[in-house]
């Protein structure tokens, strides 16, 4: 299947030390030809919990509802990258004010 970036699925995230991983919704944050040529996602990690954010680097999602996501969401600058068959479902697509304050705090936190 196509993605596009911005859409928002759940996968089963790694842990930082990669000793397991939960099933949450991250965004897609690479571009289409990524996929083609790997066959696979660059994802931004989202968390529910959104008591103290990063000021510069973490971003409270404006359109959550819009979204389809449940509850208030952050993005935090969390990449991973997985074989779109981990994709389990699609929520929904970031609002296009939402994915350029992604894009925004992604390239602060990659100094880009």
């Amino acid at each position: 299947m196509a993605w596009t970036r911005g859409d928002v699925v759940l996968i089963p995230f790694p842990f930082s030390d990669l000793n397991a991983s939960k099933t949450r919704p991250t965004v897609i944050v690479s571009v289409p030809e990524f996929q083609a040529i790997h066959g696979e996602l660059l994802l931004a990690y989202l968390t529910s919990n959104v008591a103290q954010p990063h000021p510069t680097l973490d971003y409270i999602l404006a359109d959550w509802q819009a979204t389809g996501l449940l509850k208030p969401t952050v993005m935090k600058p969390r990449l991973a990258v997985v074989h779109e068959s981990l994709v389990k479902f699609k929520i929904g697509t970031l609002s296009q004010r939402d994915l350029e304050k992604v894009d925004e705090c992604l390239r602060r936190a990659l100094g880009l």
